[in-house]
């Protein structure tokens, strides 16, 4: 098993004192050495169009703002293995920032669009993996297209293509497709075997020990029974639980009935990782699991939290 760290523990997408620091390359040239000091030489990043209209080129979550800053996505990578991050394992790509409107020609349109540039991206950057969110949250879908009494299978038979392009894009890439497994996704309230037999056999799945967590799901058993098309691994924490229907609204991961997060720092919610990484041992993976602390309030902190999580669970991290 090979461990790497998300990027997606720096949150520029929520308001905080100072946070604008997080725009300026300096912010991000400083993190670097330190997340290779924390034990970890490989990283996930988030692919964000959001940086390619916003301006804030100094975030390192798109190929426009690499190449501002860098010239290349080759300088880029040669910038991280001389700041000890000797690779990017893979780019997580999310869709849900085109679910804005009722317009589901722009949604699928721009995210078919910027999830091809995406696994390019990955491709350049010498990614084994992309791991892409299917579906927006069930309730943010809801709301815009609730009014269209068939709007599930509608949304879902166009989501199959989108997927299946993307598939082709990857396999012409040499890049692995992996399909995150989110709590509040379309999928949760669909025959989720049905969905699966309609994907390109390319198609390998992510799985999120936190979001199994929450849905109520055996990891044990999941992960027996896919061991095989285990595509990548994201470790998360959580104490949520989601005895509200969470899942069902717009913002599932800000609920909205209590003032809460949904995700802790890895080893401070109550996700039995220790068992869940058992079972990865059980089952052979060897492939990428990527640690994960998208709503840490502090990203130096979660860094070494993380580091001593890993160590505290025995794992090595070999690359």
């Amino acid at each position: 098993m090979k461990i790497g760290i998300s990027l997606d523990m720096v949150n520029v997408h929520h308001q905080e004192p100072n946070r604008n620091r997080y725009e300026s390359k300096y912010y991000w040239d400083e993190l670097y050495p330190m997340i290779a000091t924390a034990g970890f030489r490989a990283v996930e990043i988030p692919f964000d169009p959001f940086w390619i209209f916003r301006g804030g080129s100094g975030v390192p979550f798109t190929k426009y703002c690499i190449e501002v800053k860098f010239e290349t996505v080759a300088k880029f990578v040669t910038h991280l293995q001389a700041n000890g991050i000797e690779k990017v394992a893979g780019i997580h790509f999310n869709p849900t920032i085109f679910m804005r409107n009722e317009n589901l020609d722009f949604y699928f349109g721009a995210s078919g669009y910027f999830g091809g540039e995406a696994i390019r991206y990955a491709a350049e950057l010498g990614c084994d993996y992309i791991a892409i969110t299917p579906t927006p949250p069930y309730g943010l879908v809801q709301h815009y297209h609730g009014k269209n009494p068939n709007w599930e299978g509608d949304f879902m038979n166009r989501t199959i293509q989108l997927i299946n392009g993307f598939a082709t894009i990857a396999q012409e890439k040499d890049i692995k497709i992996s399909l995150r497994n989110e709590y509040w996704s379309v999928l949760r309230s669909q025959d989720y075997q049905t969905f699966l037999s309609q994907l390109d056999d390319s198609i390998h799945f992510n799985i999120d020990s936190a979001n199994l967590s929450i849905a109520g799901q055996n990891s044990t058993e999941l992960l027996k029974n896919n061991a095989s098309k285990i595509g990548s691994i994201y470790l998360t924490d959580t104490a949520f639980m989601d005895d509200n229907e969470t899942w069902k609204t717009p913002l599932p991961e800000y609920p909205q009935h209590r003032a809460t997060q949904v995700f802790k720092d890895v080893g401070l919610g109550k996700v039995d990782l220790s068992g869940f990484c058992q079972t990865l041992k059980e089952i052979n993976y060897d492939g990428w699991a990527i640690v994960s602390n998208r709503q840490t309030r502090e990203p130096m902190r979660a860094l070494l939290r993380s580091r001593k999580t890993i160590s505290d669970l025995g794992i090595e991290i070999s690359e």
